[in-house]
């Protein structure tokens, strides 16, 4: 690269980091209107076609073909049903803070599956980073209590944070082998729309789908969701991966959760301790080394 692509770029990834640490805030917000299987579905039901409709632009045919179905829907219904609602249900109990630290371990929690279901190799470094990423997590939404460890009482929305980053890991293990075929802005279009198909039926069986009016300023959240956190933030980091690499992508990540304590106490007067910054210490470590050892 050169140093102005350089620059191009970093900035474009920055940009990216900070979107997404933000959009927590407004889907706390959203949450109050709306629930969470609404918001997901509604934020989908646009980004989905808007996506398709930009690979299509860049010559892509707008079909995927026949035997990537079957993996679309398995990422609709684990990245975009499970994972969505699961965080936004979690917001209604846990703080913005705590969930933008939980999804900071991603990368290590990615590692560990793939090591896992798909017999991806990891050197000894890797799994300390695994690790220390893991007692990281587990010091946040412990508080730093052996008392909550051993009698399993975590926040109901703590541990709906860390379930959806399950669901994550194997949307994009799938995804994985999806891009594979065909781009990435067709496969995240395809896996939106059909989640979020499977999401609203869902939602019509259980009477949990009401995309009722809202105040202005809620539309304002909502469209935040989609234009910037779901459509700019995917497009930007498709790019900054593009030139710079996953390995120094990844540093990036670092900087969401910074974001979202800050917006947490600014916004909602979340309480943010000294354990809970061990805690994110921990975790950027160990993604670090999850993600930089050979």
């Amino acid at each position: 690269m050169t140093d102005q692509e350089r620059r191009r770029t970093y900035a474009l990834l920055i940009l990216t980091t900070v979107i997404w640490g933000i959009q927590p805030l407004c889907i706390k917000w959203l949450v109050t209107a709306w629930s969470p299987v609404t918001i997901t579905a509604m934020r989908y039901f646009i980004i989905g076609p808007v996506l398709i409709l930009i690979a299509c632009s860049r010559g892509e045919h707008w079909l995927p073909p026949k035997s990537l179905w079957i993996p679309l829907i398995g990422m609709g219904v684990t990245g975009i049903g499970f994972n969505n609602v699961m965080q936004f249900t979690g917001l209604q109990y846990s703080t913005v803070t705590n969930c933008t630290l939980i999804a900071a371990a991603s990368p290590a929690i990615t590692a560990f599956f793939a090591a896992i279901l798909i017999r991806e190799r990891l050197s000894l470094l890797s799994w300390f980073g695994i690790l220390i990423s893991f007692i990281g997590a587990l010091l946040v939404v412990s508080h730093g209590s052996w008392e909550v460890v051993s009698h399993l009482a975590f926040n109901v929305g703590d541990i709906l944070f860390f379930c959806a980053q399950i669901f994550w890991t194997l949307y994009s293990i799938i995804a994985l082998k999806v891009m594979g075929h065909i781009s990435a802005a067709m496969t995240t279009g395809w896996a939106g729309l059909l989640g979020a198909i499977v999401v609203s039926l869902y939602g019509l069986v259980t009477n949990d789908f009401h995309p009722v009016n809202m105040e202005p300023a809620l539309w304002g959240a909502y469209a935040y969701a989609v234009i910037f956190g779901g459509i700019m933030a995917m497009l930007f980091w498709n790019i900054g991966v593009k030139h710079a690499g996953p390995s120094l992508t990844s540093i990036f990540q670092n900087i969401t959760p910074v974001v979202g304590m800050i917006g947490g106490v600014l916004m909602f007067n979340e309480v943010v301790g000294a354990l809970q910054l061990i805690g994110a210490a921990s975790i950027f470590i160990g993604v670090y080394l999850t993600t930089h050892s050979s």
